[in-house]
This record gives C-alpha cells, sequence and structure tokens, in this order.
C-alpha cells in the first residue's frame, strides 16, 4: 500500500506542475485554488490511496487477502496475468462505464463525477463512495478469487492512478494515431464535455480498442472542448457532502436544484421535459461511432 500512496503524492506533484507548463485552458484555475478542490482531496482520502483510506485502498486491502477460491490462475506467469488482467478488466470497465450513463440509477452515482467544470489532475477521484464499491465488488474481486497475484494488482493499480491524472490533468498532450489504441487524455476531455457526443463516446480505460469495437469512439482532431460539466447542473455542490447527497435526485430534479442560472456557464433553455444533459441539441452532432477528419 506504501507504493501506491507514494505513487498518489508523486504523481498528483509532477502533474500539477506540468499544467503550468502547457495547460489546455491557462485562464482556468487549476490546483488547490480551482473550484471544489477540497471535495475532491476528501473524495481522494474517501475513494483512492491516501493514508488507508475508508474504502478503495481498505477494498484493496481486504480483496488482496482474500483467498483465491478457484486458484485457476496461481501459478501463471506474473506477465501472463497482467496481461489477461489488463484486457478483462479494461473491457469489463468499459462496460460498467458504460452501463453508468445508460442507467438512469447509475448516472445519478456516475453523475458525481461529470460535475467538475474546472478539470485538473485531481479530477480523476471526484467518485461518489457508491461507484469506487461496485468498481472493487464487481470487477476487482473476482480477479483475487481467481488466484491473481496481488503483486499484478498492485503494478496494474499505479499504473491506473497515473493515468487518471493524465486524462483529467488541465495538460496538452497528443499521441497521435496510437489513439486508436489507448485512451489518451485527448479522448477523456471529450467524454466529459459538456456537449453531445461527448458525454457519450470514449469509455474505455486505458484501451481505446473497444470504443471502437462497439461504436462509441470520438476524437474531434486536435480540438479540445469548450465546457465541461454536465449541462444544465454547473451549480452542482462544492462540497463533498453536497456531492454525495446529490444521488436522490434524478437528472430533471438534479436541474432545479443545481441549474436555473446559477452556475458559472450558460445554459440552453426549451419547452417540454428534462432532457437528459448529454443529449444533442441542434447545433450539436448526433454521431459519436467514428474519428472525424482531421
Amino acid at each position: 500500500m506504501l507504493i501506491l500512496i507514494g505513487v498518489f503524492f508523486a504523481g498528483l506533484i509532477v502533474f500539477h506542475l506540468l499544467e503550468r507548463v502547457a495547460p489546455i485552458y491557462p485562464d482556468r484555475r487549476r490546483g488547490p485554488g480551482r473550484r471544489a478542490y477540497a471535495a475532491d482531496i476528501i473524495a481522494a482520502a474517501v475513494d483512492g490511496p491516501i493514508l488507508s483510506g475508508l474504502t478503495k485502498l481498505a477494498a484493496f486491502w481486504l480483496v488482496t487477502r482474500v483467498p483465491a477460491i478457484s486458484g485457476w490462475m496461481t501459478g501463471w506467469p506474473r506477465g501472463s496475468q497482467l496481461a489477461v488482467y489488463l484486457l478483462a478488466n479494461d473491457l469489463a470497465r468499459y462496460w460498467l462505464h458504460r452501463w453508468y450513463h445508460e442507467s438512469d440509477v447509475l448516472w445519478r452515482v456516475h453523475r458525481v463525477h461529470h460535475t467538475v467544470v474546472e478539470m485538473d489532475a485531481l479530477s480523476t477521484f471526484r467518485v461518489h463512495l457508491f461507484e469506487a464499491v461496485i468498481k472493487y465488488g464487481v470487477i476487482i474481486l473476482p480477479f483475487r478469487l481467481a488466484g491473481i497475484d496481488a503483486g499484478v494488482m498492485i503494478l496494474y493499480s499505479a499504473v491506473d492512478i497515473l493515468k487518471g491524472f493524465w486524462h483529467h490533468a488541465n495538460l496538452r498532450t497528443y499521441i497521435g494515431p496510437l489513439n486508436y489504441v489507448f485512451n489518451s487524455a485527448e479522448l477523456h476531455w471529450w467524454h466529459h464535455s459538456a456537449q453531445a457526443p461527448g458525454q457519450r463516446s470514449n469509455y474505455g480505460s486505458m484501451l481505446s480498442v473497444w470504443d471502437l469495437l462497439f461504436g462509441t469512439f470520438y476524437w474531434p482532431r486536435g480540438r479540445w472542448p469548450e465546457r465541461i460539466g454536465v449541462k444544465g447542473m454547473e451549480a452542482f455542490p462544492d462540497g463533498y457532502l453536497g456531492l454525495f447527497a446529490s444521488v436522490r435526485f434524478d437528472d430533471a430534479g438534479a436541474v432545479r436544484a443545481y441549474g436555473a442560472g446559477r452556475g458559472t456557464m450558460r445554459t440552453r433553455t426549451r419547452t417540454g421535459p428534462p432532457r437528459r444533459p448529454e443529449e444533442p441539441t441542434c447545433d450539436e452532432p448526433e454521431a459519436a461511432g467514428v474519428a472525424e477528419a482531421s
């Protein structure tokens, strides 16, 4: 666990420094001065690799000590275990992530992560407690029960922490055609876009191949989203408890509670029933399945 704690602090410091060198949006606040940074620090303590946390690290500590019931991976070379774990974990995370957006109930939980409107490296840890518990129970625990080596899981988690910092950092990076294999910051920032089709695309964790296979890949080359967050909910709570309690609202209730022009971004009004925030508007593209030409 000390390894993951070290990776967390070293990664956060390095990416915060890099954000000052080549920011995507220099005029947007980042680091401790940006909106809801304190809530994300608390979320990191509760859900991430800080101290001996209440959930993620505690859950990981328990998971790595669960006896391997089936043991079918016991004795495999570590390289083979890592390859299988990477591919199977990433595929499972793709579908879980996609269901978070397509299920109204799960979306209430995942919506917390999308409420950030001033994104930086620490934003990766704005995750509802329920989402962290589901991830560990549905995806990671079965692998431990199958007998995967704890060192393989720790190595994957260390890389995953750094990947999360990179994906959310206000840091301009490009990997070009490698976007067709790996999910990059370019792709993930579009996933955080307040406009469609961004939030309904790029569900992959480390790999983008699942998005290509299942028609959810979106890459407007050379462009970054102008607005991030959830449209109509720009006044979402900045405190951890407020974010935690927000799951009691469906989208219509959340728009009434956290919208009504109280946010910092302009929103569009329309008559009729409230729309899911990621639904396309008249001037937004309808399809998200293919990359746009440069």
